[in-house]
């Protein structure tokens, strides 16, 4: 081997190797700029690098959804319904930009719990003994009191008092779990709900672990219970289904785990997704479904190969409000 004479000895270039040819600078906003808008800001993503530029390729995913007319999957975990996030994904349901829901069985209580009393503002540091000694149940920085499941109680007892009135053990009710939601949504009849817009304007929310949380707690302890059966066979069958007759689908989920697998799964049913965004903060490397890229679900065929999709990866309360400001608000 020869010794290295310049910098371009050490390069290991091969001369004859022009396969890959980058064009975009790296560049920042310029702060200098007078009027500057967020637009400005979002639009400087595009060569900012790293989760920026990740989060200014997910919006152009998002916007060959909405401009292909693809059926939208949006998936999200019950922590992001604890969050503001949930009058986002109420802003989103409202207006029919979505059209399939996968939301987690917190989640389903909790958008109930909100329009009983609020969730509230705390800190990610107090302690868990003073707060469990108050009656406080810590979800990050956010509390919910005692006394919100305590009226969730009383008023999913009464909801399910009236859906069974006409049932017995010898005559229980078998109901799917996203049709349950959707009785409980045009019950809870309030229009800060996600679940009462989802069954005003007829878009499913599957959630097939719906016992799984204070629901499962309130079912278990409920006189009646032998009278009510939840079909999860009826409602796997309706989302796999859902996916075949659409042209193009496209999937936007929030958080990973159970809601991210069960849509990617019911894609695979259509050979894949066309389009796909991804926001979490899990990582690959433990083999786990909820960190798995993009790439590995293009090997199970739950996206299409040559999608573009994205994995932006960060927390969702602050990349999400800025994606859809920069799409589906847009269109209003």
């Amino acid at each position: 081997m020869n010794e290295p004479k310049s910098v371009h000895d050490l390069s290991g270039k091969n001369n004859n190797e022009n396969s890959l040819n980058f064009q975009t600078p790296v560049e920042g906003i310029n702060f200098d700029t007078k009027n500057l808008t967020l637009d400005h800001i979002i639009n400087s993503f595009k060569s900012t690098g790293f989760q920026s530029t990740n989060l200014y390729k997910s919006i152009l995913e998002i916007d060959k959804m909405i401009k292909s007319n693809s059926k939208i999957y949006l998936g999200c975990t019950s922590n992001l319904i604890s969050s503001g996030l949930r009058d986002i994904i109420r802003f989103l349901v409202q207006h029919k930009h979505i059209d399939v829901c996968v939301i987690t069985a917190g989640g389903i209580e909790e958008d109930i719990i909100k329009c009983l009393k609020p969730t509230l503002c705390a800190d990610f540091t107090y302690k868990g003994e003073d707060l469990r000694n108050n009656g406080l149940n810590r979800i990050g920085n956010l509390v919910i009191p005692n006394e919100n499941y305590e009226l969730f109680e009383k008023w999913f007892n009464e909801s399910l008092d009236e859906l069974l009135k006409d049932s017995n053990e010898d005559n229980p009710l078998i109901i799917t779990p996203s049709k349950f939601i959707e009785y409980l949504g045009l019950r809870i009849n309030n229009e800060k709900s996600i679940l009462y817009w989802a069954a005003k304007n007829h878009i499913p929310i599957y959630s097939p672990a719906l016992t799984d949380g204070s629901i499962g707690d309130m079912i278990t302890f409920y006189k009646k219970r032998t009278c009510f059966k939840l079909d999860i066979v009826e409602d796997i069958k309706s989302i796999n289904f859902s996916t075949l007759d659409s042209k193009k689908t496209g999937a936007i989920i929030l958080g990973s785990g159970l809601i991210k697998h069960h849509i990617l799964n019911a894609n695979l049913f259509r050979n894949g997704l066309d389009f796909c965004v991804l926001i979490n903060t899990a990582n690959e490397y433990d083999g786990s479904d909820a960190g798995a890229n993009i790439e590995e679900s293009i090997s199970w065929g739950k996206i299409k190969a040559k999608t573009q999709g994205i994995k932006v990866v960060g927390d969702a309360t602050i990349l999400f409000p800025l994606i859809v400001y920069s799409t589906f608000y847009k269109l209003h």
